[in-house]
């Protein structure tokens, strides 16, 4: 019987176990589990708020996952619960039932049903601040907090924007505001009434800075992260980020922001305490996939690199698939904050099913952050390649042995993912424009640009993720593809793009059946991600895509789809990942069933 078959009769099996493990587990207990929780008339408040606030358990909707114990004496606490999170949101008159029903088998069912009466409305709200603010000032707090006329009322609220307003004092130079608050509440007319006073006090300003601690590490490094300057408005939330920002070096092992508040004068003296950490690194690694088999790295980091903030990362990564020494200096703050400038020397060599490469790349790359979450990006590349082992049939599209490249790209990248390494949750978007062009010394004339999105949203315990890829090569001259360097095209099929197919063996082939790349890419995957058992996880994705030899040839009818399924197991340097897929309309010369084996989510 042929492997593939094997491995999938196998994860089939494993399956069964875990189904039914639990579920003999579960019988011989002689515990009561709850199948499944019925929440009937929410309203407003969601099933995730209320989960949220109880001790009992929801099931899972996975049927290998173990049903939660029901204990009836904690379940009667969690209705007090329920019905507190509801009077904390304005419905004072909330009445919670409940309905148990056998289901057989030590399991019950349970039916939580709210009836929320009427909620409170807020039938006047009074803010007075002393001393007068103007007007633009307090329509700018107004709108901040939550607690509006006419609308409902809740304690939440009412506490959240009393929050509110003592930060946004705090943060406006009034560290020792008072907040005199009182709400009246009518339950039986179902109104109420809040009125808000606000003594500001003494107005205080940033005084003297000074910096203690810091050895290694010059005190300019340091003084440039400061978000604030003598004579400001004294401000919490500068303190904080400034605090985050010196830290965000990694310089230092701990970062302390000690005040000093001068009542006479009104000044805030603040005194910046680090303790340095070890400033050198170095790391090792090793890893194994069913594409690159053996591969290992090891990389030198060199913090604060002879002063200035520099930082020196020396790296060498190896496999049998690519092996790649590389040198990178960062300098930040090259013309202002928030632009960094990196300049990277590196040694490539592929080795890959229709060519070898060698290629030495030099690059000088200027990094802007425009916003939080969202960086620009501008470099010169320079790149010197040298073909070998290329195929009677491969060296039809391959125009030269030897190339010198010069290249301008420019990138955007925008990112709100929680966890790069095991993403639940967010979204990226990233667009790359990259020029080589004759004008600038460059052997060849061609624009690339690259569209990805990707997407993850963790529901009910399983993370959704999602990826689109689009890729354009335009080459400017009569060769077409031949004007565009093989290791330059695009290429896919393999564990992180298309699973239905081999490493790099979907789209253009040679007559030998070895790929060789096309100038238009087309790739799309959708995964569910879910746990087993602890740290080990199951998905099941679908992947769709093609890679088209000219340049904005979308041919929609050629386009591969593959499903399949795997496992996930979680570990310190992302999951260990094995996939097995399964194309649903292969090429002839393909196999339908694919085995990858790997460390890290495929995107």
């Amino acid at each position: 019987m042929n492997n593939n078959y094997m491995l999938a009769l196998l994860m089939f099996c494993i399956s069964l176990f875990f189904c039914a493990y639990q579920a003999v587990s579960e019988d011989s207990s002689g515990e009561i589990y709850i199948s499944k929780i019925k929440i009937k008339n929410p309203g407003d408040i969601t099933k995730k708020q209320i989960q949220q606030n109880i001790a009992t358990q929801f099931p899972s909707v996975l049927p290998w996952k173990k049903k939660p114990v029901f204990d009836e004496e904690v379940f009667k606490q969690d209705i007090i619960r329920i019905m507190n999170l509801y009077k904390e949101n304005g419905f004072y008159d909330v009445k919670v039932n409940y309905e148990l029903k056998e289901k057989g088998d030590n399991k019950v069912e349970i039916l939580i049903d709210i009836d929320r009466g009427q909620q409170i409305v807020l039938q006047n709200f009074n803010l007075a601040v002393d001393p007068i603010m103007d007007e633009e000032e307090n329509k700018e707090l107004l709108e901040m907090i939550s607690l509006k006329k006419d609308d409902f009322f809740s304690a939440k609220d009412y506490e959240r924007s009393k929050n509110i307003i003592k930060n946004y004092f705090s943060n406006k130079g009034y560290p020792f505001a008072e907040i005199d608050a009182e709400a009246l509440v009518n339950r039986g007319e179902k109104w109420a009434k809040v009125s808000i006073a606000v003594k500001a006090g003494s107005k205080y300003h940033f005084g003297k800075q000074t910096i203690e601690g810091n050895i290694k590490v010059r005190e300019n490094i340091i003084r440039r992260e400061l978000l604030y300057k003598p004579g400001e408005d004294y401000s919490l939330e500068k303190l904080d980020r400034t605090r985050i920002s010196i830290f965000g070096l990694g310089y230092f092992r701990s970062v302390v922001i000690d005040t000093n508040f001068n009542e006479t004068q009104s000044v805030v003296d603040t005194t910046v305490r680090v303790e340095e950490r070890k400033l050198g690194s170095v790391k090792l690694g090793i890893g194994y996939g069913t594409e690159d088999l053996l591969r290992g790295q090891i990389i030198w980091n060199q913090r604060n690199f002879f002063g200035g903030g520099r930082d020196l990362e020396v790296s060498g990564k190896f496999s049998f698939l690519t092996q790649r020494l590389s040198a990178k200096l960062v300098q930040p703050y090259l013309f202002g904050r928030d632009i960094d400038y990196i300049s990277t020397l590196a040694t490539n060599r592929d080795d890959f099913p229709s060519y070898t490469s060698e290629s030495l790349v030099f690059s000088n790359k200027i990094k802007k952050k425009i916003y939080s979450n969202i960086n620009f990006s501008s470099s010169f590349n320079v790149q010197l390649s040298r073909l070998s082992d290329i195929s009677r049939s491969t060296a039809d599209f391959v125009e030269s042995d030897d190339y010198f490249l010069t290249f301008f790209n420019l990138g955007l990248y925008r990112s709100n993912v929680d966890n790069p390494l095991n993403p639940k949750n967010g979204t990226s978007l990233s667009f790359n424009l990259e020029s080589s062009l004759s004008f600038l010394g460059s052997d060849e004339n061609f624009i690339t640009g690259v569209f990805e999105f990707k997407g993850y949203k963790k529901m009910k315990g399983v993370v959704f993720a999602k990826r689109f890829d689009v890729g354009i090569i335009q080459p400017f001259s009569n060769t077409g593809t031949l004007d565009v360097p093989i290791f330059k095209r695009f290429f896919t099929g393999g564990s992180t793009t298309m699973r239905g197919f081999p490493f790099q063996e979907l789209g253009p082939l040679d007559s030998s059946g070895d790929p060789v790349g096309g100038n238009t890419l087309l790739l799309g995957n959708l995964e569910a991600r879910f746990p087993i058992y602890k740290m080990l996880g199951g998905v099941v994705f679908f992947d769709y895509g093609n890679v088209f030899q000219d340049e904005f040839d979308f041919k929609l009818d050629d386009i591969k789809y593959a499903i399949g399924t795997g496992l996930r197991f979680d570990t310190i340097i992302g999951p260990l990942r094995v996939d097995f897929g399964y194309t649903l309309n292969p090429e002839p010369s393909i196999d339908r069933f694919q085995f990858f084996l790997s460390i890290g989510h495929a995107f």
